[in-house]
């Protein structure tokens, strides 16, 4: 099979007979007779069936002969000996019959005569014939180009590598051996090289050959690997000490680093100063924050350097502050006790308002201010004896305007009838009088000879009467003053009752 899987390989070359099978009826024997009827255009009707139809291959008739007993069959159909004699107008009719190429299911598109079909066959590109390289596939003629140019075992090519020519078949074995193809290093340097070139490289470039160590340490290495190992990794290198810049080997420098004056250590108290070997004596005498010493204001503490600079400032008892709210100086011990006397630290009102102020403004606060001292109610006067938390004061006089009215009215009314009261006292007073003047007179009356002086006392008394009724009239116009004077007082009650909302 090629590799297109377009033709397939034949035990028997392609001949001229094969090309007629293509149109023609065989029979048993392998026989080629008349042309096969599926190539025509057009179907037979059952009289032309009769007429072009040879009776022997059931093909169309080829070279029409017509025996001695009249039989129509074609030329190769005839029997041995048999004697026939040919129908030239019927052949030239069936030459003429229009037909298909027998390969158009392989897809040519030719239409013709059954005269010209053989003839086709003849250069049809789908006829399959044999590979002229000799390749052994068989194929179409349109494919034949395709083929032999790219998919033909025995075409020749050229090798890419050293440019040489060769069969397709022979160049994969030409391949393994080719001077000039690139190939990996075969100790996976990683390195692509010409083939020829790999023994050079090997003995001269290839990193992944072994050799042992130039310093000799006595390790076996690959060169990239001592390419590394001598400047990295040999215990036999000579490297530089960092710290006091002298040359030592390499399995020395441990040692040495134990004892090297400049190299940078970590203060042996932990303070966290990292400073040279030779400095660390000079640090731990006068720098280092972690050596103890007592407190210097006396408190008695022992304490690092470090907490005491702190200590000093910040929580030493003795150390000298000043009060933040009064602006004096004590000692932090004796802030505590001032702080509970402090006349200017803010301190919340006592009754709980909320409010914060200094100390020496609480009770003037309480007395003007304080929303939760309790007061007497306006109308204490007139009998309201509640008492009121300040901030509750609007809300009571609202709730209570009606009762504070009331209360006020029983007042007012307490007074009209004080004022009745004494008014009928005087009233009283005078029926009396009148009851006493009512016996002077019947006193008169019986008294003939006392009737003058009784007359001038009489006459007297007139005048305390008009003298009390005088009084009586005046004691009228005060009732009606006062009156007035009642609701002007209600008047002046419903004004500071608006006010007040």
């Amino acid at each position: 099979i090629c590799s297109e899987g377009m033709a397939t390989k034949l035990d028997v070359s392609l001949q001229p007979d094969i090309l007629r099978s293509l149109c023609r009826v065989i029979t048993e024997g392998g026989r080629y007779r008349g042309y096969k009827k599926d190539i025509l255009t057009e179907n037979l009707s059952e009289r032309d069936n009769t007429v072009f139809v040879c009776p022997r291959c059931k093909g169309i008739l080829r070279e029409l002969c017509i025996s001695t007993d009249g039989e129509q069959f074609c030329s190769c159909c005839k029997k041995e000996r048999e004697q026939t004699h040919p129908n030239i107008h019927v052949n030239n009719m069936i030459l003429c019959f229009k037909c298909y190429c027998p390969l158009i299911s392989r897809g040519c598109d030719w239409l013709g005569t059954l005269g010209d079909c053989e003839n086709h066959l003849d250069t049809c590109g789908y006829v399959q014939e044999m590979c002229k390289l000799k390749c052994g596939v068989v194929l179409q003629r349109n494919d034949h180009v395709t083929h032999e140019k790219e998919n033909c075992v025995q075409r020749i090519v050229k090798c890419e590598h050293c440019e040489k020519n060769f069969k397709f078949c022979e160049l994969t074995e030409h391949l393994d051996v080719c001077p000039k193809i690139k190939v990996l290093c075969e100790l996976k340097c990683g390195l692509v090289m010409c083939r020829d070139k790999v023994a050079q490289h090997l003995e001269k470039e290839c990193g992944q050959v072994e050799e042992n160590c130039e310093l000799g340490c006595g390790m076996k290495l690959t060169r990239d690997e001592l390419r590394i190992h001598v400047t990295d990794n040999c215990v036999q290198r000579v490297v530089t000490c960092e710290h006091c810049d002298k040359n030592f080997k390499f399995c020395e420098l441990t040692e040495h680093l134990d004892v090297c004056p400049k190299i940078k250590v970590l203060c042996e108290l932990k303070c966290g100063l990292v400073m040279c070997r030779d400095k660390v004596a000079q640090h731990l005498e006068k720098e280092c924050g972690q050596v103890e010493e007592n407190c210097e204001l006396g408190c008695g503490m022992k304490l690092t350097r470090d907490e005491l600079r702190i200590h000093v400032t910040d929580n030493c008892v003795q150390r000298v502050v000043t009060c933040e709210h009064c602006d004096k100086n004590f000692k932090f011990c004796e802030l505590t006790e001032h702080l509970d006397v402090c006349p200017k630290v803010e301190v919340s009102c006592k009754l709980k308002c909320g409010v914060v102020m200094c100390r020496d403004k609480v009770i003037e606060h309480i007395d003007r201010d304080c929303k939760e001292k309790e007061i007497e109610c306006p109308f204490a006067k007139y009998k309201c004896v509640k008492l009121i938390k300040r901030q509750y004061l609007d809300t009571h006089l609202e709730e209570k305007e009606t009762e504070h009215l009331k209360l006020k009215l029983d007042a007012i009314e307490d007074i009209v009838v004080k004022q009745s009261e004494l008014i009928e006292k005087q009233n009283k007073t005078i029926a009396d009088q009148g009851l006493m003047i009512t016996k002077q007179n019947e006193t008169i009356t019986g008294q003939g000879d006392m009737v003058t002086k009784q007359n001038e006392t009489i006459t007297g008394q007139g005048r305390m009467i008009r003298k009390q009724n005088e009084t009586i009239a005046s004691q009228g116009d005060m009732i009606i003053k006062q009156n007035r004077k009642i609701e002007t007082m209600s008047q002046e009650i419903g004004s500071l009752n608006k006010n007040a909302k």
